[in-house]
């Protein structure tokens, strides 16, 4: 921060310290509200982003994004006028699918969405739980690299959002440039068939006569390989091929016997063949092609994003606020997945005689003598991390190519975790404290599972008794401070004026730690030799805010 913001917040915390501000009452305050709330314009838009396996195809219900749930009417009790949650058809959907795919598809979906409300000049919030704030961000990074930003963003906040960081190999690995090689060199095999083909049609349709001939092996470079086998099952499935010094001839289409080339594509069983075989070997190699040159696409793609990264937090990092427990078991378990060490895949070693049906195993030792070695040493390792590598992406919902999870962080850019904190000590006690109170009961639950007579009846019941208070992760929105705290960095986009009528109806450890979180975050983001006025107005509402709790 330069010496004149520092001065200036400096400034503004001695103010709001001294009698003036000390003698505001909250009667006052409210009494204001009305006014200061007022919006001429559409009021601004709400929208609420679910995380993972919270679906719902209904836009009311009683999941805290859907309208007219008990948490959304928490919430929109303590907006400010000119502020509304989204209802009806505004209201957000996505798959809700553990997966990358799914969550990068719920981003486009959403920056569509907020391009309409940027065109009609309105103004939003966004609020995600869990990957719903991967959501977010994804679509954040993704708008970051136009020009035009979402100047109507307002705030962003997530709630127990667990950011994945990706990392890749290098775009210049010795496996991505061999990729790129293979592919390179499938491509010309793959149009010159398809260009054959053409011309053969071509003269067909113009009642022309052609031969199809390929050009000996020993001028056919590395098509000359990849043809052999392509080759051998044309004469297999009945296709006359004949070798001769000028080339290799295929098909049986003389031009003597009357019959036009037109009539032979398509009228003999050996023309239909031919041109089936060569689509399919021009599709077969283009495939090859893609796939190969794949990997290295997406490391170049996973690496721009990393360097985007740091970009999109500085447009909109002084907007967000990101509200997690240190107890959050999504964020702690996918952490978990990290260091999983398990083994999937067993060594091999002969069984000891227990049962009598082992002692007619005993022939099959030399087996193992001469196998058990060779597996142990090299193959069962590498399958064994295969299998963990399945499984933990799985787990992770890590479905991208040539991508790596490294780290798991409350924060959207990993290095800068620090700028996050969790919620106050006191705020997390009583959200563990609760979802505690309301775990104790699985026990009952579990035995009941247990006594069904299907496993599938009673996990599907299980399921449904489950309340999602259970978890820290699940039950965020039951707690007024956490409601509190998410409109608060709605009003926070409403001026310093707001932001004083805000913090003073809010508990004043509440209020100084939400000055603290947003200080820390205009402090990194505002330039040390300059400062913009989005980032000047930040510093100066974070003291204010830290002002204000102090006076209360």
């Amino acid at each position: 921060m330069t010496p004149v913001v520092s001065a200036l917040s400096a400034a503004v915390c001695c103010v709001f310290e001294n009698r003036n501000v000390s003698l505001m009452n909250k009667q006052s305050a409210n009494a204001e509200f009305p006014r200061l709330a007022e919006n001429s314009g559409q009021a601004a838009l709400v929208i609420l982003i679910h995380g993972t396996y919270a679906a719902d195809t209904e836009n009311d219900g009683q999941k805290w994004w859907q309208a007219g749930s008990p948490a959304a009417a928490q919430l929109k009790a303590r907006l400010p006028r000119g502020v509304t949650i989204a209802e009806g058809a505004e209201v957000f959907h996505w798959s809700g699918e553990n997966s990358e795919r799914a969550r990068s598809k719920a981003a486009s979906q959403l920056l569509e969405r907020l391009r309409g409300l940027e065109a009609e000049g309105r103004d939003y919030h966004l609020v995600g739980h869990s990957h719903g704030g991967s959501v977010i961000w994804k679509t954040l990074k993704a708008k970051s690299l136009g020009r035009q930003p979402l100047d109507h963003l307002k705030s962003w906040t997530t709630v127990g959002t667990p950011y994945l960081q990706h990392r890749s190999r290098s775009v210049f690995n010795v496996w991505n440039i061999a990729g790129i090689v293979m592919g390179a060199l499938l491509i010309p095999p793959a149009a010159r068939a398809m260009l054959q083909l053409g011309r053969m049609l071509n003269n067909a349709f113009q009642g022309n006569d052609m031969v199809l001939t390929l050009p000996p092996a020993s001028e056919a470079g590395l098509m000359g390989f990849i043809r052999v086998p392509i080759l051998g099952g044309l004469k297999w499935v009945g296709v006359h091929v004949e070798h001769s010094v000028q080339g290799i001839h295929i098909g049986s289409y003389d031009p003597d016997t009357g019959v036009t080339l037109l009539e032979y594509f398509f009228g003999s069983l050996e023309g239909v063949l031919l041109m089936v075989v060569t689509l399919t070997l021009s599709y077969v190699l283009f495939h090859l092609s893609m796939l190969s040159i794949r990997p290295a696409v997406e490391s170049y793609r996973i690496h721009a994003e990393e360097r985007l990264q740091r970009n999109a937090f500085d447009v909109y990092g002084s907007r967000y606020l990101a509200l997690w427990s240190p107890d959050d078991e999504a964020i702690n378990g996918l952490r978990a997945t990290l260091a999983v060490q398990m083994s999937f895949v067993s060594k091999m070693f002969p069984q000891e005689r227990v049962f009598f049906s082992d002692t007619l195993g005993l022939l099959s030792r030399p087996y193992f003598w001469l196998l058990s070695p060779i597996f142990n040493r090299w193959l069962q390792p590498p399958m064994d991390r295969l299998v963990r590598n399945i499984v933990t992406r799985a787990a992770q919902g890590n479905d991208r190519p040539s991508s790596t999870i490294v780290a798991v962080t409350p924060s959207p850019v990993g290095e800068l975790q620090h700028l996050v904190p969790p919620l106050p000590v006191p705020l997390c006690k009583r959200i563990l404290h609760t979802a505690d109170h309301h775990a104790k009961d699985i026990a009952p639950m579990l035995r009941k599972l247990l006594g069904q007579a299907s496993l599938a009846q009673g996990v599907e019941g299980f399921c449904k008794e489950l309340s999602g208070k259970e978890l820290v992760h699940t039950s965020y929105f039951d707690h007024s401070a956490v409601m509190e705290l998410i409109s608060c960095n709605i009003t926070w986009s409403m001026g310093e004026e707001m932001v004083k009528w805000k913090t003073w109806r809010m508990d004043p450890e509440l209020a100084r730690w939400f000055g603290e979180a947003k200080r820390h975050l205009i402090t990194e983001i505002v330039s040390t030799d300059e400062a913009n006025a989005q980032g000047l107005r930040g510093s100066v509402q974070a003291e204010r805010v830290q002002g204000t709790a102090k006076a209360a």
